[in-house]
């Protein structure tokens, strides 16, 4: 089971702290009027919500929901982060069918966006599993690291604390979001046909290697397969040939450095991957409508004007 969170609205939270408890101690029966969130860290917990028993150990995340009762159903030494919020736009999907392929959707949508657009590129929502174990150990560190620093903004209580306590537990949200997507959607892909995986596996080489030298040759190299045959399979996925999506890559980060760097032209060029300085220019113009030169002169006048 998922939530569907609306990402215009930070969550209202009202608690965000760590506690250690001890048997004889076991958690009072109750309704919240509020969203609980709890993630293990140390110890075992034993509750049971709408008459279903649950045990959380260490690396379990698990959220409360207002609507059913809660009751711990016996006592044990626990030691675990708790979030306690509410949110305007939060709602569960009982019904999860087709509910992989859309997360696989969104993350495509993510790794293919341009990511100097102001465009959210993967919709407005986030998925936060009801019940989830997290097994990617770097991103449970992420996780706590966050949580600590929501309990730190929680206890200064400077001004704008609240602001920035919901922006720390949003982001460990979208962490526990990201981490669970990623094995929704291995286990989605892993039931495609291999050549759907190799281009998921080939977004992800061009989007982190786009500055090398990248050839059909080098390609068939790197995977193991025919260059045709990859790239009209990966049209059929994407819409688009592997080298128009590269170019587009390198062209977007070439924007960024144009805009934000002191570097010439032909260095740009090259840092994005394309060592010739008139191949650059003429595709950054096919993509862009500019050359690089007038690119860099509207964005200077832009600043300029106050833009």
């Amino acid at each position: 089971m998922f939530y569907r969170i609306n990402l215009q609205y930070l969550p209202s939270v009202r608690l965000a702290d760590s506690v250690v408890i001890e048997p004889p101690y076991v958690h009072r029966r109750r309704k919240a009027d509020e969203y609980i969130v709890y993630l293990i860290k140390k110890g075992v917990m034993y509750l049971e919500e709408n008459g279903e028993t649950v045990t959380l150990q260490p690396g379990d995340m698990y959220v409360l929901d207002p609507r059913y009762i809660h009751v711990g159903v016996k006592a044990s030494w626990c030691e675990y982060f708790y979030v306690h919020f509410r949110h305007p736009d939060m709602e569960p999907l009982e019904e999860e069918t087709g509910l992989q392929k859309l997360l696989l959707e969104n993350r495509q949508a993510s790794v293919q966006s341009d990511i100097f657009s102001y465009e959210k590129c993967e919709g407005q929502s986030l998925y936060l599993p009801k019940s989830y174990h997290m097994h990617d150990y770097s991103s449970l560190v992420k996780v706590t690291e966050l949580l600590n620093e929501a309990m730190e903004r929680n206890i200064t209580q400077l001004e704008n604390y609240k602001i920035l306590l919901a922006c720390k537990v949003l982001e460990a949200f979208v962490e526990i979001s990201r981490s669970c997507v990623t094995e929704e959607t291995v286990a989605y892909v892993e039931k495609q046909p291999r050549s759907y995986r190799n281009v998921q596996e080939l977004l992800n080489y061009l989007n982190r290697e786009y500055a090398a030298d990248i050839t059909g040759q080098s390609l068939e190299k790197e995977f193991g397969g025919n260059f045709d045959y990859m790239n009209r399979t990966f049209k059929k996925v994407t819409g688009q040939t592997i080298f128009k999506y590269l170019n587009r890559v390198r062209i977007n980060h070439a924007k960024a450095l144009i805009l934000n760097s002191p570097l010439k032209m032909s260095r740009i060029g090259e840092s994005v991957g394309f060592p010739d300085e008139y191949y650059f220019s003429r595709v950054f113009k096919k993509y862009t409508g500019k050359s690089p030169t007038e690119y860099a002169r509207e964005g200077m006048n832009g600043r300029k004007n106050g833009k």
